[in-house]
């Protein structure tokens, strides 16, 4: 699934693609995705501002008839499982399991592609969007500023969960997926499967920092793409080649060079250095 830097490439790709010109017209797939909404008031409105917001993308566009910012129509998009988001130019044949088009007068076109449908797409006000679920209970941004080891322990310090389970709620930790966990984890030094409740305050600073760093690394190397995630022009992401223990159980640490253990915990397979990362290793 396309984690925070994923998301946030393609905000990028959007946002440079500098897209000005009004909405021509709209197409709609018959088939059913997860989150789907009608595009018609998105007909004769001015595309602007882009935000992203954990894993989903904020796409701001003003009406028609000018009217009040206020009125404001938000399209908020999430990639799924599978999902992508591709500018081409309006003569170019769709592909399969394309199920939007934003059509621009400019005749380039928002193309939504998602084979395993898991994604999808809402058009509402803006206000309204930014105000109910899922963007209201999303947990603090990993790479804001004011991220740090208190405010993860703030929303994780109580639960019993181990703690790459726990980094994987979206309620207390925006955009982080198993991908970045396992390997800001193995950068902390923190056992994935300690109980979040058993971290100390430096282990916590430690996790926070590591997220950071992996979540950044990751957006600077255009995403990670392990099978479906291209960015806006098509293009594959690079940080694949820079991951250090996600799906490499059995291979050698890349630090102490002994053998690095898989697991499975909540339905998700995981990978950690039994040495390096001791489940004594809590301060």
């Amino acid at each position: 699934m396309p984690e925070l830097p994923e998301v946030e490439s393609v905000r990028r790709g959007l946002e440079e693609a500098k897209i000005c010109a009004p909405v021509e017209k709209v197409f709609r797939s018959r088939k059913k995705l997860r989150m789907d909404s009608p595009l018609r008031s998105l007909v004769g409105a001015t595309p602007g501002k882009l935000r992203r917001r954990g894993k989903y993308i904020i796409w701001e566009f003003s009406r028609a008839d000018g009217g009040d910012p206020s009125s404001a129509i938000g399209l908020l998009l999430h990639l799924g499982m599978s999902g992508r988001c591709g500018i081409a130019q309006a003569p170019a044949p769709r592909v399969l399991h394309t199920h939007m088009i934003l059509t621009f007068a400019d005749r380039r076109e928002l193309r939504f592609v998602d084979p395993r449908r898991f994604g999808g797409f809402r058009v509402s006000p803006l206000a309204e969007l930014l105000s109910a679920p899922p963007i209201s209970k999303l947990g603090p941004e990993p790479i804001d500023p004011g991220f740090s080891g208190a405010v993860l322990a703030g929303r994780l310090g109580r639960s019993a969960r181990s703690i790459r389970d726990a980094l994987l709620d979206q309620h207390a930790v925006a955009g982080v997926g198993n991908i970045y966990a396992l390997e800001a984890l193995f950068e902390a030094r923190i056992h994935p499967l300690t109980s979040a409740a058993k971290l100390r305050a430096s282990a916590w600073e430690r996790l926070a920092k590591s997220l950071g760093d992996v979540l950044r690394r990751g957006i600077d190397n255009g995403g990670t793409t392990l099978k479906d995630f291209r960015n806006v022009v098509g293009e594959v992401g690079r940080n694949q080649d820079d991951l250090r223990v996600y799906g490499r159980g059995g291979d050698p640490c890349p630090d102490c060079g002994r053998p690095l253990k898989s697991f499975v915990s909540g339905g998700r397979s995981g990978v950690y250095c039994p040495y390096d990362q001791s489940a004594r290793r809590v301060r």
